[in-house]
């Protein structure tokens, strides 16, 4: 298995706050994708209840493409609940809601992401205490399912837990599961790591999939990062995996995926 690169989509009446690119029925975004000559879309979802499997099933089967990543962001930016909030009825909405997307996981063969849903560390509350217990309930049921969770370091000016790939790295080893890897975001790395293709190969072991946007959040190609180094330094760790854009629809969608995949297909 090479690098192969996927597109994050999203149901028509996702958020606004969903960094997606095409934001429409899933058939109409996957024949799209694929006729870009991307592998795979990434799925942005709030709950379950949005997906058809058989329908998804099918698609996959008519446009070849995979579905690689479930991304469930949209559960933290709906309603708030996350991992460590301070009320247990919106931890435990959060894990109820997280695990019906880790069983959409299992079925299409995809790894899913914990990004802000993780939630913040709050001075004088057991907060960390609510993170190892939440992500130890889900690494239970990601063991059960055989589902890859992979826990995505996100910019401080989002979250105040977990930012850098480093600080994300000692947690995942102390949580020492199989089933937990990471999901650097090169646009969220850009703020936080001293050096985004330094930490790439230094955490090679755990990284499992990438999210690709430029320094502004627009396709690969309209801000400052070095796509060819940063995916040289994928190649050099050995990488073997997706790379998913996951970027602003500007100036327009199809011209965002067009100019994203050409750039990048241009570098590998």
């Amino acid at each position: 298995m090479s690098i192969k690169v996927a597109l994050a989509v999203a149901p028509e009446n996702a958020l606004m706050s969903a960094f997606v690119v095409f934001r429409d029925k899933l058939e109409h975004s996957m024949l799209k994708a694929a006729k870009l000559g991307f592998d795979g879309v990434e799925l942005a979802l709030l709950s379950k209840d949005q997906v058809d499997l058989p329908s998804v099933k099918n698609l996959i089967k008519q446009t070849g493409l995979e579905i690689p990543m479930i991304s469930t962001g949209q559960i933290f930016a709906d309603t708030g609940v996350n991992f460590t909030h301070p009320e247990k009825e919106k931890r435990e909405k959060a894990l109820k809601d997280f695990l019906g997307l880790m069983e959409v996981a299992s079925e299409l063969g995809s790894l899913i992401n914990i990004g802000r849903l993780r939630g913040t560390l709050n001075e004088g509350s057991p907060s960390l205490d609510y993170f190892n217990e939440y992500m130890g309930r889900a690494l239970e049921r990601a063991s059960a399912l055989g589902v890859t969770i992979a826990l995505e370091p996100v910019n401080r000016y989002e979250i105040n837990f977990l930012n850098s790939c480093e600080d994300t790295a000692e947690v995942i080893r102390n949580l020492d599961s199989p089933y937990l890897k990471m999901m650097p975001d090169v646009f969220h790395m850009n703020i936080e790591d001293p050096s985004i293709e330094g930490s790439l190969m230094k955490y090679a072991d755990l990284v499992a999939y990438v999210h690709f946007a430029d320094s502004n959040r627009w396709a690969p190609g309209r801000g400052h990062l070095d796509f060819l180094s940063i995916i040289n330094a994928l190649k050099l760790s050995a990488f073997e995996g997706y790379v998913s854009l996951e970027m602003l629809p500007f100036p327009e969608p199809d011209t965002a995926a067009a100019e994203g995949i050409n750039t990048i297909r241009k570098y590998l």
